[in-house]
């Protein structure tokens, strides 16, 4: 990720949408970071045993919120 002011967005694990494996959760990062990539956000996605972390430009936020609502993990 490019240098700039970034924004952290922490989602907790266990309230993913049954449509998400918890079981599997570098399956899940890897799919949100696709998602977010496909609608133009570039971000980095986490996870430790409580928490997932995406980290996102400031100015993408508007985008990685829409992304986020169509995934319904917010």
């Amino acid at each position: 990720m490019s240098a700039g002011i970034t924004s952290t967005i922490r989602l907790a694990i266990r309230t993913l949408p049954e449509n998400f494996d918890r079981s599997r959760i570098v399956t899940v990062l890897e799919t949100i970071e696709e998602e977010l990539y496909e609608g133009g956000v570039y971000a980095s996605a986490s996870a430790d045993s409580m928490a997932i972390e995406i980290i996102v430009r400031t100015d993408q936020l508007l985008d990685t919120a829409k992304v986020l609502n169509e995934l319904d993990l917010i």
